[in-house]
């Protein structure tokens, strides 16, 4: 990809063990690196032999982007990806042909509540992806629940949590017993102005 260095929080998360397998919970603002971490832990999973990766996304939208994105940069290695959306219980033992899956959070659930053993048995890599919707009325129960099934039925498996926006960083890092890493770093900073008469003052 061009990449000559890390940037500050990848560096943290490194050090932290990220490539060690360790659990994870990177608390970095947007487009400071958090996604290329859960990609080389991913890819080195797979290179390993530790099993097929799954990448949970909140919303449909996101398991499509993720699904071109991941398709186009890794698919001429031989990395097969897949992403399945949708609450319907069943199995879908196609998916199983995938090294890494991308799903919405109903869908893994309904994967584990029709007990696809091929899933869970086989995983080396868990990200939960936007992990602060864990705190939305909607689908955070959701996904709390099969956080916690996927750590309870296959202990061994790397979980990375990412978000740009989560308030609790420390708590939810406790929760899944994961190193944490939090910045401020911003590969571009923010500024504050009002935009008036095609000026920003």
């Amino acid at each position: 990809s061009g990449l000559k260095e890390f940037y500050p929080p990848q560096a943290d998360a490194i050090d932290k063990g990220a490539l060690e397998g360790k659990n994870l919970l990177l608390s970095v603002p947007t487009a400071a690196g958090k996604t290329l971490i859960a990609e080389l832990c991913m890819i080195k999973a797979l290179v390993e032999n530790r099993g097929r990766c799954l990448y949970i996304v909140p919303l449909k939208a996101m398991a499509s982007e993720k699904y071109e994105d991941f398709k186009e940069r890794y698919g001429s290695l031989g990395v097969k990806v897949g992403f399945a959306t949708g609450d319907l219980d069943s199995d879908d033992k196609y998916l199983n042909r995938y090294h890494i899956l991308i799903a919405t959070a109903e869908k893994v659930d309904s994967l584990l509540r029709a007990k696809s053993a091929w899933l869970i048995n086989s995983l080396g890599v868990v990200v939960l992806d936007e992990i602060h919707f864990i705190n939305d009325n909607s689908r955070g129960p959701t996904l709390e629940i099969l956080t916690t099934r996927i750590r309870q039925l296959n202990p061994s498996a790397q979980i990375l949590g990412l978000s740009a926006t989560v308030q609790n960083a420390e708590e939810l890092a406790g929760w899944l017993k994961a190193e944490l890493v939090k910045s401020t770093w911003r590969p571009i900073p923010l500024k504050e102005g009002v935009y008036y008469n095609e000026l920003i003052r």
